[in-house]
């Protein structure tokens, strides 16, 4: 990568390695560079972090500010849609919007190939193949919101599932072949160079605890090299992830360059087979999740599953609506507690009804509903549902009673539907 010496966080030194001293100061200098970053114009956010010199006239570089200001406030306005329909519980325009936004950010960085400010040029091989897993990924999710009126809840899900980790698990895989290959499909012709010295600079991860973070230094040598006449002065295209070097200073080595861009060189540790083993057993779980969920939803095993969809309790609020206590029947809950008690094989059905008369009896209290073609029930215990009032009742067909029109519709469970609510795929029974 060129070796920019206007970029404020990369830190040239002749000494091969780090003393303790120096590490601190470095991290303490780069703590104090992030918080001045807080004041800088979100526009020259790039120019200020990476030292990049403005160019063409003043006019010109207030020009593409101007554009910069407004592709901020467009991404801005998206980002608040996009909360608003999440609000309103439009999820499926959420889906098409965040498709839409995944889409033509894979499209970009496809044709592109520019990921970050600063990289180098023969990275934009592998932020290409990223922009086409983004933007395959986008199509595929948007397929099936497309078609998902085909398939059961549950099935549509896991379908997304298949899709994401499919794609996310293909794309390791070819990204860790092609940075492991990379030595000799990019970096291909071998050069002698010096080393000149070091440049160093400051990474930070979050840990596991996301309330905390590390700091790390990363490290590249200086080398000076010519090709085909030129003279260039260039560092790793990606730095070691240490402090020290291992090749000292004016030492002649061999290194491998991009014969396109002379400027890019890479570390023979970042293309070892070793650099990308963890990204190739990501992906092979990736593709294996995949595959198990597919074959799960090829046979058939996911259509009776059921999708919660009752939204967290601070969105409930915000909507001015309380958070449903209710206990939540599934189909699972029918076929566990009833069918397979009461041995009932027929198709079942679900509807509320409401109840017309309640009528005392020796065994017990009989109650009819407004709609004749359900059959009356008897409460042995005497809590039977006051008239006016609603039932959830699950229900078979009597075949026999069918063509009488009246208590053709067999009630095998009832529930009162402000203690109970049915989140299950069955509805009422239709004769058509």
């Amino acid at each position: 990568m060129f070796y920019n010496k206007n970029n404020p966080q990369w830190q040239f030194s002749e000494e091969q390695y780090l003393s303790r001293e120096e590490y601190n100061r470095m991290i303490g200098e780069y703590d104090e560079f992030c918080r001045s970053m807080l004041s800088v114009d979100v526009r020259d956010l790039d120019s200020v972090s990476y030292g990049i010199k403005s160019t063409g006239t003043p006019e010109e570089q207030e020009a593409r500010r101007k554009k910069s200001l407004i592709g901020i406030i467009i991404a801005m306005a998206v980002f608040a849609a996009l909360v608003l329909l999440l609000i309103f519980k439009q999820i499926v325009i959420f889906g098409f919007a965040m498709c839409a936004v995944f889409l033509i950010a894979g499209i970009v960085l496809m044709v592109t190939g520019k990921g970050e400010a600063v990289e180098s040029t023969s990275k934009a091989y592998l932020n290409r193949i990223i922009g086409a897993g983004i933007t395959l990924a986008s199509v595929s999710v948007m397929l099936l919101l497309i078609f998902r009126e085909r398939m059961p809840e549950g099935e549509f899900f896991i379908l997304m599932f298949v899709a994401v980790f499919g794609i996310a698990g293909l794309g390791l895989l070819v990204l860790s072949i092609l940075k492991a290959s990379s030595g000799k499909l990019i970096y291909t012709q071998e050069v002698t160079a010096e080393c000149k010295g070091y440049v160093r600079c400051v990474k930070r991860e979050e840990g596991s605890n996301t309330r905390r973070s590390f700091s790390f230094i990363c490290t590249s040598p200086l080398f000076s090299y010519s090709y085909e006449g030129v003279q260039y002065e260039a560092v790793w295209d990606e730095f070691n992830t240490k402090e020290d070097s291992d090749i000292a200073m004016g030492q002649s080595v061999q290194i491998k360059v991009d014969p396109r861009h002379p400027e890019n060189i890479m570390a023979p540790s970042m293309t070892h087979p070793g650099s990308v083993a963890f990204q190739i057993i990501m992906g092979i779980l990736c593709l294996g999740v995949a595959a198990g969920l597919g074959i799960y939803v090829s046979t058939g095993a996911a259509k009776n599953v059921t999708v919660e969809t009752e939204w967290n309790p601070v969105i409930e609020k915000i909507n001015g609506v309380e958070e449903d206590t209710r206990t939540r029947i599934t189909d699972d809950m029918i076929r566990e507690y009833y069918l397979e008690k009461l041995n009932i094989t027929e198709e079942w059905y679900y509807e509320v009804g409401v109840v017309a008369t309640v009528e005392d009896t020796a065994d017990g209290q009989l109650i009819t509903y407004t709609d004749e073609a359900i059959n009356a029930v008897l409460y042995t215990d005497r809590s039977a549902p006051e008239p006016g009032t609603s039932q959830l009742l699950y229900y078979t067909i009597d075949e026999d009673c069918l063509s009488y029109g009246k208590s053709y519709k067999r009630t095998f469970a009832s529930g009162d539907p402000e203690k109970y609510v049915y989140v299950g795929s069955h509805t009422a029974y239709s004769a058509g």
